[in-house]
């Protein structure tokens, strides 16, 4: 038996998808835990004999757009419905994305997020590496923990004010081992959310390292000047 689309919406929000399955339970109860906690009773089912087609390949929002679906750009957050070429003179055929993913109003829009993005990551990057400097500066003969996943490792989280050029430095880490470390790495961080007045970097570590952390830096602090 072939796969038929299916729509559920939470029946409060409706907010929802197009889910892919031989029967309509089915469905209803993968939709169900996705948004109405598990709750048939929370959700709606009805058959989308128009999205069968694409079982397996995804929706495109655009064709979802034509059967009343709504979306928020992800690049510029206006809404995307049968409105959008009225309204912001953009055709519902230049949507880019599909439904379950990053959905563009058109594809300016999504280069330019692109572009963002790339200047985001350049600048996380510099970010961690001016905090590698210092701490280099001052623990000349650590191992930084470029290995690590972005919880236990490196990290950097930027912000922009809308229509400015400057990026903000919201929080960075940098992670490294040390002489004597025997649990986990410790940290050089700086946390500025929700933070009135200005900001302070300091360093962490696992308390069962502090000892040797503590003696550690005791001893670096000798050779700095």
């Amino acid at each position: 038996m072939a796969l038929k689309a299916y729509a559920v919406l939470e029946k409060d929000e409706y907010t929802g998808d197009i889910f892919f399955a031989k029967h309509s339970i089915v469905a209803a109860k993968t939709g169900a835990n996705e948004y109405g906690d598990g709750e048939l009773s929370y959700v709606q089912c009805r058959r989308a004999p128009w999205a069968d087609v694409f079982a397996g390949k995804g929706v495109p929002a655009k064709v979802a757009v034509d059967h009343g679906w709504r979306f928020e750009c992800s690049g510029c957050a206006i809404t995307i419905d049968e409105d959008m070429e009225s309204e912001h003179h953009l055709p519902v055929s230049g949507v880019i994305g599909s439904m379950h993913g990053t959905v563009y109003c058109c594809a300016r829009c999504k280069w330019r997020r692109m572009k963002k993005e790339a200047r985001r990551q350049e600048e996380e990057a510099a970010a961690i590496d001016d905090f590698k400097a210092i701490v280099r500066t001052r623990f000349p003969d650590v191992e930084f923990c470029d290995d690590e996943d972005q919880f236990r490792g490196n990290h950097a989280y930027l912000t922009r004010s809308w229509g400015s050029r400057f990026w903000h430095r919201a929080e960075i880490m940098v992670a490294f081992r040390f002489p004597g470390m025997a649990i986990g790495p410790a940290h050089f961080r700086m946390d500025s959310h929700h933070k009135i007045g200005p900001t302070n970097a300091y360093y962490t570590c696992c308390n069962g390292d502090r000892e040797a952390f503590e003696a550690y830096a005791k001893a670096t602090r000798k050779v700095v000047h």
